[in-house]
């Protein structure tokens, strides 16, 4: 049963991968569709409130903020994927690259929390780190020993990743 739980959870996960995967390429379709677009997100072409393409870029930074947050929010989701834990440096660079991207996050900062928590990373000046996969801080907690009915406390290694211990789930379980 163990087994067959492990392998469900690696198809999970490579399905989660493909999903995000096909969202980023849309988002890229959207640029290729329309090549005068990529300045704004690449060149750090600014985009003035009288920019005849503003809506249309405006829109286009919301579907990108919407795909790296969704990007950020797969790392925790994916704990035996480490290379996931890196998956923060496109969003940190699509920020440093795209004022309309920085302008739609600091308008909705709710919208895209995580984003928006590494946007504060970028502006500190300080070293970047995946904004949900914080360093893993101990939770003890009591639980019942087997042997002798008293009580031990027991180590939650994964409490910041909502993770369970040893983190072979691909999709947290709810609290």
């Amino acid at each position: 049963m163990a087994r067959q739980s492990r392998i469900n959870n690696r198809i999970g996960s490579a399905n989660a991968i493909l999903g995000i995967n096909n969202v980023g390429q849309a988002w890229h379709d959207r640029v290729l569709e329309d090549p005068a677009l990529r300045p704004y997100f690449f060149d750090g072409k600014p985009c003035t409130p009288d920019d005849p393409a503003r809506l249309k870029v405006v829109t286009l930074a919301e579907r990108l903020a919407d795909l790296l947050e969704c990007n950020l929010q797969m790392a925790p989701l994916l704990p035996a994927f480490t290379f996931a834990h890196t998956w923060y440096l496109w969003p940190a660079h699509m920020l440093r690259q795209s004022p309309v991207l920085v302008e739609v996050v600091e308008d909705h900062p709710g919208w895209w929390e995580a984003l928006d928590d590494l946007q504060q990373q970028i502006r500190s000046g300080g070293p970047l780190t995946h904004p949900l996969l914080r360093a893993s801080r101990a939770r003890w907690h009591q639980s019942r020993s087997r042997v002798g009915g008293g009580l031990r406390p027991t180590r939650d290694d994964d409490a910041a990743t909502g993770a369970p211990a040893g983190g072979a789930a691909a999709i947290p379980p709810q609290r």
